[in-house]
């Protein structure tokens, strides 16, 4: 299979959110949704690594999030992607803790396996 160059790479991955439960005292729930990556450049990466403990939440998503899918809200409706969505989802600790080790996660494997 020939090698095809993307001006955007984005990939979708698997991410792992655990929130305190509101049922079982003292425990964490899991779930997982899927996150549209954006494969930062070399340089892009160094620059996001280096700036990353300073920037706003949302900026730091911004620039690693495309997209989502398997998002829902309470009564099982698709959540769409927005920027207003993304907003939101930087002012949930939770949330930010599982999507950056999420892209942990997909730069680490990607490494590994080159």
């Amino acid at each position: 299979m020939a090698f095809i160059k993307k001006k955007l790479a984005v990939y979708p991955w698997p991410v792992e959110v655990s929130k305190p439960s509101q049922t079982n005292v003292g425990e964490f729930e899991t779930t997982t949704f899927t996150v549209k990556f954006i494969r930062l450049k070399t340089s892009e990466l160094v620059k996001f690594e280096e700036d990353a403990l300073g920037l706003e939440p949302v900026d730091m998503l911004k620039m690693i999030v495309a997209g989502w899918m398997d998002y829902t809200d309470e009564t099982g409706k698709d959540i769409p992607f927005s920027d207003k969505e993304l907003a939101e989802i930087a002012e949930d600790p939770d949330m930010v803790a599982a999507i950056s080790d999420g892209y942990k996660k997909f730069y680490g494997n990607a490494q590994v396996k080159n």
